[in-house]
């Protein structure tokens, strides 16, 4: 894992996407954020277009994402490894938007966000993400 700050911070009334996801994948897959795609602006902020474009990118790197929730528990853990994966939940920010961060078996390792503030909410609520080999 390789840390990546993002380099947007989500601002609505400005038309600002930000790009917290685009810094959490730039840090698992060990690239330069600027190799990573900024999937939410490039579908204009899309649902579908950003899952097409998250996915169809990891496909060209080996991999797919897949999201689990946290109430299924920690049993998806391997024991004789770190495992590092996405956590994303409310953003500690206030804003109503959700916020992506780097998890190391199941707890938060490293925000992209300049805070460094982590996720708001319930931890049983957030999800988490893994990039699973091709």
């Amino acid at each position: 894992m390789k840390p990546q700050n993002q380099e947007f911070i989500h601002d609505a009334e400005a038309g600002i996407y930000g790009d917290c996801q685009r810094a959490v994948i730039a840090s698992l897959l060990e690239l330069n954020i600027e190799d990573v795609p900024h999937f939410l602006r490039d579908a204009n902020g899309h649902a579908v277009g950003f899952w097409e474009g998250l996915q169809s990118f990891l496909a060209s790197k080996g991999y797919a994402y897949l999201t689990v929730p946290a109430r299924s528990g920690a049993a998806f853990y391997g024991s004789e490894a770190d495992i590092y994966h996405e956590i994303s939940g409310p953003s500690p920010r206030g804003n109503g938007v959700f916020h992506a961060v780097v998890g190391k078996n199941g707890e938060v390792h490293f925000d992209p966000h300049p805070s460094r503030a982590g996720l708001a909410g319930d931890p049983s609520e957030w999800d988490y993400a893994y990039l699973v080999r091709l």
